[in-house]
């Protein structure tokens, strides 16, 4: 077997070795001790659903959409992040669709939409199926978008590629917990997402052999009957110290519903994101930038940054993290609401304001 070859089915081994022993130091050690026991009924995030359609990506797959509130109301459109679904924004539609036409769909390879036919996922491709959604789902007119992480981050790519059909038509953008750079040779070593992106090279050259199907069926099956670790996992990364457990509950149930080549597919493109252009393409546009003070994941330094390069404002929400449209969802749907009302203050340089109480 070929030296490179061989380095790669020893890494796939450790890999598959690594999950089985990480899945029985879960069932004999962590199970029952960390993740708490919710009753569903006490769980009802999620537990929602609109008017169904599909729509055809312009690589020609299926993308799902679910469609909320009056029509002829003020339209809201919804992008959701990595490893999530239209479900995320439960907070949201609950407190707007009475007075808004609010549009969710899933990401390509996400919830009930298909994958790629090609099989490779590039931000492009998110971009792409959100400026698909807002043709073809929404009335004429204006529309205010909303992106969440990745979701915010196809917003961007959206604006950039797309500025007859998408940009000219929008009413204001918010961007949540996301970054419009994450390059590891223009971004010094921090935690989040800069200093995993210094390790983007490696991992370019591991998800291939990651995503063979066999390793595929494995980590699939081996975290899907994991429990607490996923918890803790998502306790950490994804939301502030003091987040409600049935927020990370949910936060950790949307992570085992994605499957493990979504998950892989999309390592490249979230972490070698270069969207400044694309928020360059924003500048005119009436925008927000939302960031939890929690956030591990994209810290709020680079919402700052971003802030500076939009001419806008940032809100930070105080011990909240990535997931703050559900930790915060009274907060961050004023913020939306605001937006879609055209009460954004006019900040320059990135000034740091917030609704009422939430800290700066």
């Amino acid at each position: 077997m070929p030296g490179r070859a061989a380095r790669a089915a020893a890494i796939g081994a450790m890999v598959a070795g690594g999950a089985a022993l990480g899945f029985l130091a879960e069932r004999s050690v962590v199970r029952g001790r960390f993740a708490p026991r919710l009753p569903a009924e006490d769980s009802p995030l999620g537990e929602f659903a609109g008017e169904p359609r599909a729509v055809r990506a312009p690589d020609g797959s299926r993308i799902a959409v679910e469609t909320y509130g009056p029509r002829g109301a003020p339209t809201l459109v919804l992008a959701h992040g990595w490893i999530c679904t239209g479900r995320v924004w439960h907070e949201q539609v609950v407190r707007l669709c009475d007075r808004y036409r609010i549009v969710t769909y899933d990401q390509p390879g996400h919830g009930r939409s298909a994958s790629p036919a090609s099989g490779e996922y590039d931000i492009d491709l998110l971009g792409g199926g959100l400026e698909t959604v807002v043709r073809t789902c929404t009335p004429p007119g204006p529309v205010t978008v909303v992106g969440h992480s990745m979701g915010a981050m196809a917003v961007m790519n959206a604006a950039r590629r797309f500025p007859e059909t998408f940009t000219s038509r929008l009413n204001g953008v918010a961007l949540i917990s996301t970054t419009s750079s994450a390059k590891s040779e223009r971004l010094s070593l921090e935690i989040g997402i800069r200093a995993v992106a210094r390790l983007d090279r490696g991992i370019r050259r591991l998800v291939p052999t990651l995503r063979d199907p066999r390793l595929l069926d494995a980590t699939n099956r081996l975290t899907a009957a994991s429990s607490d670790l996923s918890y803790l996992a998502a306790r950490w990364t994804s939301v502030g110290p003091d987040a409600d457990p049935r927020v990370v509950a949910f936060t950790q149930q949307l992570a085992l519903d994605s499957g493990a080549d979504v998950v892989l597919g999309l390592v490249e493109a979230v972490l070698g994101v270069e969207e400044d252009l694309g928020l360059d393409a924003l500048v005119e546009v009436p925008s927000v930038i939302v960031v939890g003070t929690h956030d591990r994941l994209t810290p709020v330094v680079l919402s700052r940054r971003m802030a500076e390069r939009l001419g806008g404002r940032v809100v930070e929400l105080e011990g909240r993290g990535h997931m703050c449209l559900l930790e915060a969802g009274q907060e961050v749907t004023e913020v939306i609401e605001q937006l879609l009302e055209q009460r954004v203050p006019e900040d320059a340089g990135g000034e740091r304001v917030s609704p009422a109480g939430v800290s700066t």
